[in-house]
């Protein structure tokens, strides 16, 4: 959309128009809504999304799933967050998506949102199934920010964005809490048992930490949308551990992932840590560290969309929207 305003040439706007319009029409209806399965065909309205299911895998050559598996982790999240974003930054000539968008979130939460112990937490779930695997990925915890970010959709009820937020807010208590660890630092993720010892804690294969992005990217949009302190005192203890166990000494330059959040002590050995720097982490996880603590005159969120990438783009369409005509 951006690549199409900067350079006056559409055809960047075609084709990503194109490739979401295909992925929509592909969305599976929920087999458990008997209302929506009842209905005939040409009584649902084009392209209406409510109840619609969209698996992580698509065969590149025959456009269709292949799996069944739902997630907003990995493979499923930036499918839901460039529905939202594309709205947000063209709010006049992008409105279908918004209600699309919101159709789609309230289908995919009902298959991975899951409960237990008053804990909330994102799981992988199927179109067969209502019941979500008790395991989170890090990778999930984009989603508060998501849901939040959605409150500043023009035409929003205000009962809608009642919902989103509370529903941020318990995910990211959850994602906040994956830093209570040794280090301080979150592993990759976290499985939920419930019973008398009733505890999140790291998976086996995945006590690693790569110094991931989105919790704190979350914390950002949540603190400028509620100025809540709790967030930024978060960030400050994530920057904290990150300088504490993830720096590297003397000449060395730039921080390292670590192999276990939890290894006995509060500063992390070399023998802990993995030979690895990712791109992300000073491209997302310093960049939402630092707009976290700057005043909100710094790339405002009404001013503003952030990509998938954490990339700034300014939004494109501000009213009133004389002169525009939907695409």
């Amino acid at each position: 959309q951006y690549l199409s305003h900067a350079t006056g040439d559409d055809k960047y706007r075609r084709a990503a128009d194109q490739a979401m319009d295909r992925i929509l029409r592909l969305g599976k209806l929920d087999p458990s809504r008997k209302d929506l399965n009842a209905r005939r065909d040409d009584h649902v309205r084009p392209l209406d999304m409510e109840g619609r299911l969209f698996p992580v895998e698509i065969h590149p050559r025959e456009g269709k799933f292949v799996s069944d598996r739902i997630s907003m982790g990995s493979g499923g999240d930036s499918f839901y967050e460039c529905m939202l974003k594309q709205h947000l930054l063209k709010p006049f000539t992008m409105r279908h998506l918004h209600l699309q968008y919101l159709q789609v979130q309230e289908a995919v939460l009902s298959k991975v949102l899951g409960k237990m112990n008053g804990m909330v937490f994102l799981g992988e779930g199927s179109s067969g199934s209502s019941n979500p695997t008790r395991r989170m990925e890090h990778l999930a915890c984009f989603a508060p920010g998501m849901l939040a970010l959605a409150t500043l959709a023009k035409g929003t009820q205000l009962h809608t964005r009642e919902k989103q937020m509370k529903a941020a807010e318990s995910l990211m208590e959850t994602c906040m809490t994956m830093y209570a660890t040794t280090s301080g630092l979150a592993a990759e993720m976290y499985e939920f048992k419930s019973g008398r010892n009733a505890e999140m804690k790291a998976t086996t294969n995945h006590k690693f930490s790569l110094l991931r992005p989105e919790t704190v990217e979350s914390a950002f949009i949540l603190w400028r949308l509620t100025k809540k302190q709790l967030y930024r005192d978060f960030g400050w203890r994530l920057f904290q551990a990150i300088e504490r166990s993830s720096k590297l000494d003397g000449k060395d330059a730039g921080y390292s992932a670590i192999q276990d959040v939890n290894t006995g002590t509060s500063t992390v050995s070399s023998s802990n840590r993995l030979d690895r720097m990712d791109s992300f982490f000073m491209a997302e996880t310093l960049k939402y560290l630092y707009l976290l603590f700057c005043p909100d005159s710094v790339l405002p969120l009404d001013k503003y969309v952030f990509n998938t990438e954490a990339h700034p783009f300014p939004v494109l369409e501000h009213p009133p929207y004389s002169g525009l005509s939907p695409q």
